[in-house]
Order: structure tokens, then C-alpha cells, then sequence
């Protein structure tokens, strides 16, 4: 029998080995900024996700830069696919990796990071800190789709599923701020250790996998249902 696992985050896989639900908890929702507060140059600019750089992408031709940092395979495949040169890709799909990467290298640089409204500030405060002038822009904000968090809710209670997988703090957010715990007869699986702490705010037991994308999760629960 294959897994049926719950796919929550915007973007989703096709696979023969498992039955997918799609549910997005989150709906992307680009804010409106004014182009005047954009340098003409900076020394980098960061991408943090998928959705920053799709939003972002047609802002560029109005600036300058000599190097771009990309978090996460699927940010630097993106960035391939509109034509954009990336410099720099951490190995850990997390700010700290690319803080690590960034240590005792980057200081006195331009610094700009569109992002979400509701992204993590700690890459913000640690590249400030080495004293570089960095730009934090918030060029989205994630939504909470109600009726897909209450359709998943219902899977969940009606046994039609057996794992969901969480790849944002904002989707935990937006499924435990509406419901208690998933049941145990249903294996929660996040994509990192930044999800999973999520997680554990709400006390919900779950997994990760050792590799941090949507893929990663679905082999890992393909080769825990084999055992």
C-alpha cells in the first residue's frame, strides 16, 4: 500500500511511489514596495526562498550587483531558470549555513535581502553585525488558506492519510493556531531543524529528513514504510 502523505507548502512533486495530497496552508501574497527606496548598486544581494526570487525577479534590471547568495537548491534552480548567476549556495538550506558561509568574508558590503514580511531576521542582524549595510525588503507575506488547513484537518481525523509534511514555520503556524495535535496514527514529518523547533512550540512529535527539500522528506518516508 502506498503513503499517502499531505503535501502542504505552494509547491508540490508528482511521484508513482506515493499518493500525494496537495494541500498549500499558505497562500503567497506579494506586498507592494516603492522602487525609489532600491540603491542603484550593492556588493550582494540574497535570495531566501523560491517566492523572493520569483517576486523579486523583475525588480532587477533597475540595480547593480556583484554577487548573489541563493538558500536552498530549489532557490538556486530558480535562479537558473530566469538566467540568474548565483555565486554562492551554503551547503546547510538555513541563514545559519550561510552565515557560517559568510564568516570572517563578508564585512563593509551592501547588503540587500528581499523577503518575507515574516522571514527570520537572523541573517539581517548577524551580517549587521559584521558591520555591513544591509536592506531588508519585505516583498511578500504569507496568507493562511483556511479551508485547506480544515480540509487536511479532516483527512487527518477521518484516518485518510498516513504522514504530512510541514516545510515552514508559517504552515505549522497556520494548522496548530486552528487545531490541537495531529493524532498518532499519522507521522509528521518537517523539512529542517528551523520547522521542527516550530513544531515543538506546539509540542507535536515529528521528523526530519537528512535532506532538507520536499523530495527528501518523500524518500525518507518511502523507506521507512519498506522496513
Amino acid at each position: 500500500m502506498k503513503p499517502i502523505i499531505v503535501v502542504t507548502s505552494t509547491r508540490t512533486v508528482q511521484r508513482e511511489d506515493v499518493e500525494i495530497r496537495h494541500y498549500p496552508f499558505i497562500d503567497i501574497v506579494p506586498i507592494q514596495f516603492d522602487q525609489s527606496c532600491l540603491k542603484p548598486h550593492y556588493d550582494w544581494l540574497i535570495f531566501t526562498s523560491v517566492n523572493a526570487i520569483k517576486i523579486f525577479e523583475p525588480y532587477l534590471a533597475s540595480i547593480r550587483v556583484n554577487h548573489i547568495a541563493v538558500i536552498g537548491s530549489k532557490t538556486k534552480k530558480m535562479a537558473e531558470k530566469l538566467n540568474i548567476t548565483v555565486d554562492t549556495m551554503p551547503e546547510s538550506f538555513t541563514q545559519e549555513g550561510l552565515i557560517d558561509e559568510f564568516k570572517d568574508k563578508l564585512y563593509n558590503q551592501s547588503v540587500l535581502i528581499p523577503c518575507s514580511k515574516l522571514a527570520r531576521d537572523k541573517l539581517t542582524t548577524q551580517l549587521s553585525e559584521w558591520s555591513n549595510q544591509v536592506q531588508r525588503l519585505h516583498i511578500y507575506e504569507p496568507v493562511t488558506n483556511t479551508e485547506n488547513v480544515n480540509k487536511v484537518h479532516e483527512l487527518i481525523k477521518n484516518n485518510e492519510v498516513t504522514h504530512v509534511t510541514f516545510s515552514s514555520s508559517s504552515a505549522v503556524s497556520s494548522y496548530f493556531d486552528k487545531h490541537k495535535e495531529i493524532n498518532d496514527a499519522v507521522t509528521v514529518y518537517a523539512i529542517g531543524e528551523i520547522t521542527q523547533r516550530k513544531l515543538n512550540t506546539y509540542h507535536q512529535p515529528s521528523k526530519i529528513a537528512s535532506e532538507y527539500t520536499l523530495e527528501g522528506m518523500i524518500n525518507t518516508i518511502l523507506k521507512e514504510v519498506e522496513l
